[in-house]
């Protein structure tokens, strides 16, 4: 059974959500793994060489990089990985978990 990650809960701009004046927390997940894609090397101070960057891959004739860059990102941030893909519309989609 995969272990809920819950988190503080942020919003589309990486804000904190707050409501009733306390932090909102949910199950964190997905929200990792995206903070993980997005963000380049070294925008974490405390793990500089966390993160993908997936934006740097844009120009890249070689696709399956950015695919085995996130599969390596997710499991070294403790992630179970069972696939990888980036379908036709460009839209990655992921099947990871923490264990």
């Amino acid at each position: 059974m995969a272990t809920k990650m819950i988190d503080i809960a942020l919003t589309n701009h990486a804000d904190a959500t707050i409501a009733s004046g306390d932090f909102t927390s949910v199950e964190s997940t997905a929200q990792h793994q995206k903070q993980l894609i997005l963000n380049n090397k070294g925008d974490f101070k405390q793990n500089p060489t966390l993160c993908v960057g997936a934006f740097e891959y844009f120009d890249d004739e070689n696709i399956q990089e950015l695919v085995r860059a996130i599969s390596i990102e997710f499991t070294k941030d403790g992630m179970n990985v069972r696939s990888v893909a980036l379908d036709q519309a460009g839209i990655i989609n992921t099947n990871a978990y923490y264990p």
